[in-house]
């Protein structure tokens, strides 16, 4: 990517704060200055003292260009801190822009971005990339204001001696040309070590996720044994990476003493010849740390600064990339009725292998359709399309008539309704768990739909009822208690359409029953997709598709369908009738 472009980019988070900007340019200005004049007092002082000079006369010549020196160093000192005050609010205004754009843009990408991303990967760049900006862009401004403070000293030095100006320049590509040769090891065990450290995020992550399955199948040992791998390869990484960083001061350190050994050699040798006098020669040595100091952290901070550009040119990928950018071409605002179409509807998530195949059903206002069909035949993949998760390849899915790219995106999520399997809760309370369905609901209302899925009694019971705090994940619940949560979060949004998404498939039967009676009431009149492996469900609807590898093979009520071969029937004789109570019936009455 272009500096042009990495350099515009940056720069369209600097522009909100160009008084800060304007304020750290003055004050980096004033810093120099006084960093160039100071040593330029304290030689005048020094020349006096070296020229032997008695009486008061001479005394005050001393002691005037000291005070100045002095009084200079103080202002630097209020400068400075001044300085970094503005420098720091500065850069932390600009990586709080960055870190809520990428986590805005990372969020309002499509679910396929996910897809193909780790969590780890992705947290990585939120917290650690962004903050190894932050820190190298404190550098960055330091390393700056020492190299124009460098070129305003060679200005200076070059009126008093030219040959020592030049024999002290010698060095000072020296150091640029160690860190050029050291370029491409730090490049790799800084992409090795960021690796690494997105790999043990992933792994912590992943094990916090899945603590329960963890400890059912006793895997917490392997579990620690797989986070010490990863971590070890990351302390390995570590080392490299802080070695890459360290060896460049020490070479750089050694060129700088040998380069003080040289000029000390030929100072000597102008003082001797009368060229410049002592007072001239120490200011060469006075300010000798002001001459390389610049280089040297130019040097030192090279892969830190070459790591702030990779991440900068990551970020402007990641922000400006629209190939994962949910499509909001569509400007309806309309309310929905209810009305689903699936004309030829295609779909593949990856290219060439298709998922959903010449799918084709009408569902009216009001109807409940029941999606049944084996593991992995597609039927949560049509709930996702619908809701438009992912776009569909060809065909043509019309909601009430329109077509539904058409739609405003967050128009149609507001009025489809969805409850699915994987229940997420989020930390919070629980007030607040339900009203990111509807902010402004009022309590009446919550405890209605409460009401509705039979949640009000096991909330009464909770310690604090609504403004009860809940974890990450719901885990001082239990699971039917988060799909009752689920079920009233949908359901208090008011959607025109509902999804279930195998809805009740890890609540009780007792539960199930309790939910079945509320729902059949709060559905009528709405539209509702039902995928589902419970009897008691697919009984309740008005009309049954059958998937079986990504088409559907047939259609109609449970009675049409149980009264044909086909692959209903055999998935009813299978498991469906299993859960009917006239078959728990005849199996007791069989075994008596």
């Amino acid at each position: 990517m272009s500096s042009k472009s990495l350099t515009r980019f940056l720069w369209g988070y600097i522009r909100p704060y160009k008084k800060l900007f304007l304020t750290t340019v003055l004050l980096l200005l004033l810093s120099i200055a006084i960093s160039t004049i100071a040593p330029i007092a304290f030689q005048k002082g020094f020349s006096v003292l070296v020229g032997r000079h008695l009486g008061a006369k001479q005394t005050a010549r001393i002691i005037l260009p000291l005070a100045i020196y002095f009084s200079l160093l103080l202002t630097q000192w209020i400068v400075q801190i001044l300085r970094e005050v503005v420098i720091v609010r500065f850069n932390s205004q600009i990586i709080k822009d960055m870190r809520n754009d990428i986590f805005k843009t990372v969020i309002h990408n499509k679910v396929s971005f996910f897809d193909d991303q780790e969590s780890g990967v992705l947290a990585s760049a939120v917290t650690n990339d962004i903050q190894e900006m932050y820190d190298a862009g404190l550098n960055f401004a330091n390393v700056l204001t020492q190299l124009v403070q460098l070129l305003m000293i060679v200005l200076v030095l070059f009126t008093y001696s030219r040959r020592l100006t030049l024999v002290s320049m010698i060095f000072f590509p020296a150091f640029f040309i160690v860190a050029f040769v050291l370029r491409k090891y730090q490049k790799k065990v800084e992409k090795t070590w960021r690796r690494n450290f997105a790999s043990v995020n992933q792994k912590f992550n992943e094990s916090l996720r899945a603590i329960e399955i963890s400890k059912a199948f006793g895997r917490e040992e392997m579990n620690v044994t797989t986070f010490k791998k990863v971590n070890e390869a990351t302390y390995r990484a570590s080392i490299k990476r802080a070695f890459a960083i360290f060896i460049i001061g020490p070479i750089n350190d050694f060129l700088s003493h040998i380069s003080l050994l040289v000029i000390i050699f030929f100072g000597s040798m102008e003082v001797i010849a009368g060229t410049i006098d002592l007072s001239e020669f120490y200011l060469f040595i006075f300010v000798l740390d002001y001459f390389y100091e610049p280089a040297l952290g130019l040097a030192r901070n090279y892969s830190r600064f070459q790591s702030m550009f990779g991440n900068l040119e990551r970020m402007l990928t990641l922000t400006s990339d629209t190939t994962y950018r949910e499509n909001a071409e569509g400007d309806k605002q309309q309310d929905i009725e209810g009305e689903i179409v699936f004309k030829h509807v295609n779909f593949e998530y990856v290219i060439g292998e298709p998922v959903l195949k010449d799918i084709s059903f009408h569902v009216k206002p009001g109807m409940k359709v029941a999606i049944v069909g084996h593991t992995g035949a597609g039927k949560t993949t049509l709930a996702a399309i619908l809701l438009r998760f992912y776009d569909i390849a060809s065909g043509e899915i019309l909601i009430d008539g329109i077509p539904l790219q058409e739609y405003k995106i967050e128009t149609l999520r507001k009025q489809i309704g969805m409850v699915s399997q994987k229940v997420f809760i989020f930390e919070g309370t629980l007030r607040e768990n339900l009203t990111i369905a509807k902010a402004n609901a009022t309590d009446d209302e919550i405890y209605r739909v409460l009401e509705a899925v039979q949640a009000v009694e096991f909330i009464n019971q909770l310690p604090d009822g609504l403004d009860t705090y809940l974890t990450s994940g719901g885990g001082n619940l239990s699971a039917g208690q988060r799909q009752m949560i689920s079920f009233a979060r949908a359901l208090l949004s008011n959607p025109n359409i509902i999804i279930l998404d195998e809805a009740t498939s890890v609540v009780d039967l007792y539960t199930e029953a309790k939910i079945q009676e509320a729902t059949d009431e709060l559905l009528k009149n709405r539209t509702a997709l039902v995928i589902a492996h419970r009897l008691t469900t697919i009984m309740n609807s008005d009309y049954i598709i059958v998937l079986e590898k990504g088409r559907i093979v047939q259609e109609g009520t449970h009675q049409e369908l149980i009264s044909q071969q086909g692959a209903y029937k055999e998935m009813y004789e299978l498991y469906f009738q299993t859960q009917s109570a006239e078959y728990l019936e005849e199996i007791k009455v069989k075994n008596k």
